[in-house]
């Protein structure tokens, strides 16, 4: 098995150096080298890698080539970590200073709930009469006025507000919101007033991007002329041209408990859509040739081409379009030119030059989503449909499309676990309906757009898309509705995604070189894999923890071991606090059901846990919560040892009374303080050498 593989490995030469270039990305990424030595080590690897393969040719054995092998690796490792070096963002410089700024759109604004957002780069700023000139890009928040409408991709604006820090709350688990941005080149962000801001020119950008969401918005006129609306235009929009700002959260959700949110992203599969349509109407182009040259097959592909790649930048350039429409690309040019192209090496190649461009992209869950789901599609596909024979052309339609969802889940389930603790139970019917679906969508989209100055015909492809939109979302809203439709909240962690990868790889061995030791590693993987995980979940019951969470104005403390206590007020309990704020911790300790206590419940008993006013026990640890000035104006000859004291709703005292009073190993401040108290109370813990924390920077956690 070992000598097939690396045979087949030897064939595929984009594949064999995608690997160290990626493990250099990687390593850059998560232990940031000091890169004033790369540059030394990548010259000295070059000069080595040259020589040795001067010298090779000239007198060295041939069995030590090699080394120029290994050089080479070395190289590809090296220029992965240099170009996250060099694409690292820098911080903003001015923090928290009020600057008058000019900026530049980097997207049309988005509307929220209490605001519209955008991205923008900064040109330049003043301040204390100094000029700075700048390149940084933030996140802009615009009080709500019709104005902002009006902007789009290039404006330029001048602006008048204070730029801040982008921060992350700091709860165990929750998504890091500063990270993603920053990987994005963003790391900053301000709200600007209304009044404080002025559009004083346009089209500032780059000419491709403009040309792009132009078009983008003169489509989706074209959609809105012919009666589409709502959220049969959001869906179209999604669908078509990669806009999903205006779907629903009720949508969203039931494309996603469904199994059918890939339909909404812009993708391969819609990039293969629309090859497959090309292709077929431009097959004439094929019998355009003489005796000596074959030209029609060359204009077939230039027309191709550009059609896909207008495609992707309509669709905003997303890491799936673009690697598809990469990959389609290598795989045109290869049939024109009447070579053999493997689909593994296309793959590798587009990836190569999409981590070129932008080495971040790997953290991508939508890049890793996108090349999961089409290794596994041809790798695994072929063989699920040779599962069985089948000779009835509708059926064999069937399964081919259940063997390519199947195949798809398998590549894609560990991603999504991992990530999004999630796994649509119907995904096989979910396809089945919505990839035929999805592609007459596109279709009569592409009909619509193109006879939409022809009267009559035109209509006929709207009436077509509002039915089949109809269908769609029906058909998503029916599953999504039916009994056990999706695993909910499913504890899955770093060390599961690894060892699930590892168990896929090797039982596709044994399917493919049909060797036994395959599956019997693949059975040694999954022991050790639940050993471990019976041996985590034993550890985290037996060592009890506690949680003061960093959630804005409120106090929420959450002790998890054998039990999970959530003490809180009754806001928490809000859906998305819940998701975004703690669910994810619990999903970590594998502790979906948890035991709800409100915090000004005054007395409180069971076996794992006490509360008595302001005082409560876990696991003989003693804590006390002080959110009035009240709880400090009782004298004692003696003081009371206290493990933990949290300090909540701002109280008006100050810390030596607090001292006075308890002794504590260590003071939380929790969220709930305002930030004036905050500052105050810093300060007097530095004077005294009060052990504390503040919740602010971060969630508090120790052992029991």
């Amino acid at each position: 098995m070992f000598l097939s593989f690396v045979q087949f490995i030897k064939q595929l030469p984009f594949v064999r150096l995608i690997f160290p270039f990626i493990l250099g990305i990687i390593l850059q990424i998560f232990f940031e080298y000091n890169f004033n030595y790369y540059s030394i080590i990548a010259v000295v690897v070059l000069v080595l890698l040259i020589l040795t393969e001067f010298n090779f040719k000239d007198s060295f054995s041939y069995q030590y080539r090699f080394i120029s092998g290994i050089l080479l690796n070395l190289l590809l490792v090296v220029l992965g970590s240099w170009l996250v070096s060099v694409n690292t963002p820098k911080f903003f410089k001015d923090y928290n200073e009020e600057l008058v700024s000019e900026a530049i759109i980097m997207e049309p604004p988005v509307e929220k709930l209490n605001s519209y957002k955008t991205f923008a780069e900064v040109k330049r700023y003043s301040t204390n009469n100094n000029v700075v000139i700048s390149n940084d890009k933030i996140v802009i928040y615009f009080e709500k006025d019709i104005s902002v409408k009006n902007l789009y991709y290039g404006d330029k604006i001048i602006f008048k507000s204070r730029i801040y820090k982008i921060k992350n709350s700091g709860n165990p688990y929750e998504f890091n919101y500063k990270e993603f941005l920053f990987r994005k080149g963003i790391c900053a962000q301000t709200y600007i007033k209304k009044e404080d801001w002025k559009k004083i020119s346009e089209d500032n950008a780059s000419f491709i991007y403009s040309f792009a969401y132009k078009l983008r918005e003169n489509l989706a006129d074209v959609y809105k002329r012919y009666g589409i609306d709502n959220q049969q235009f959001a869906i179209l929009q999604a669908l078509t041209l990669g806009n999903k700002s205006e779907i629903e959260e009720e949508t969203r959700k039931a494309f996603v408990a469904s199994g059918a949110m890939h339909i909404l992203a812009v993708s391969g599969l819609h990039v293969g859509i629309i090859f497959l349509m090309l292709n077929f109407f431009l097959k004439f182009l094929d019998k355009f040739k003489n005796d000596r040259f074959n030209y029609g097959k060359y204009i077939k592909a230039f027309i191709l081409i550009v059609f896909l790649w207008v495609f992707a930048f309509v669709s905003g350039l997303s890491p799936s379009v673009s690697r598809a429409a990469l990959m389609f690309t290598f795989v045109i040019f290869g049939k024109t030119m009447q070579s053999r192209v493997n689909i593994y090496n296309s793959l590798a190649i587009s990836a190569f030059i999409l981590l070129l461009i932008d080495p971040y992209k790997i953290t991508s869950v939508g890049f890793q989503l996108s090349y999961s789901a089409v290794i596994a599609i041809v790798h695994f596909q072929p063989k699920i449909i040779d599962l069985f024979v089948i000779k009835n052309k509708i059926l064999y339609y069937v399964w081919s499309l259940t063997a390519v969802s199947i195949a798809a889940q398998i590549g894609t389930a560990p991603i999504s676990l991992y990530y999004f603790h999630i796994f649509p139970n119907y995904f096989i019917l979910t396809n089945i309906l919505v990839i035929p679906l999805a592609t007459a969508i596109i279709y009569s989209a592409a009909g619509l757009l193109l006879t939409s100055t022809i009267p009559y015909l035109s209509d006929f492809f709207a009436f077509a898309l509002k039915k089949l939109i109809f269908a769609l979302n029906y058909s998503v809203n029916n599953i999504e509705a039916l009994p056990f439709s999706n695993f909910e909240n499913i504890s899955f962690n770093f060390s599961d995604l690894i060892f699930s990868i590892l168990v896929i790889t090797m039982i596709s061995f044994y399917f493919h070189y049909k060797q036994t030791k395959d599956l019997l590693i693949s059975l040694f993987v999954l022991l050790l894999w639940l050993g471990i995980n019976t041996t985590r979940k034993v550890y985290k019951n037996l060592n009890n923890q506690v949680f003061v969470y960093n959630i804005k104005d409120v106090s929420t403390i959450n002790f998890i071991g054998e039990k999970n206590i959530l003490l809180a007020d009754n806001s928490v309990l809000n859906s998305d606090i819940k998701k975004y704020s703690f669910l994810n911790n619990w999903m970590h300790f594998n502790k979906k059901n948890y035991e709800f206590i409100d915090i000004n419940t005054p007395n409180y008993n069971s076996q794992f846990f006490t509360k008595q006013r302001n005082y409560f026990k876990v696991n003989s640890k003693t804590f006390l919560i002080i959110n009035t000035e009240k709880q400090v104006e009782f004298l004692s000859e003696k003081k009371l040892f206290v493990d933990y004291i949290i300090i909540s709703k701002s109280p008006k005292i100050k810390i030596n009374e607090i001292l006075n009073l308890y002794e504590t190993k260590i003071l939380i401040f929790d969220s709930s303080n305002d930030f004036y108290s905050i500052e105050d109370w810093k300060t007097e813990c530095e004077i005294l050498k009060q052990d504390c924390f503040f919740v602010i920077d971060g969630a508090f956690s120790r052992y029991l």
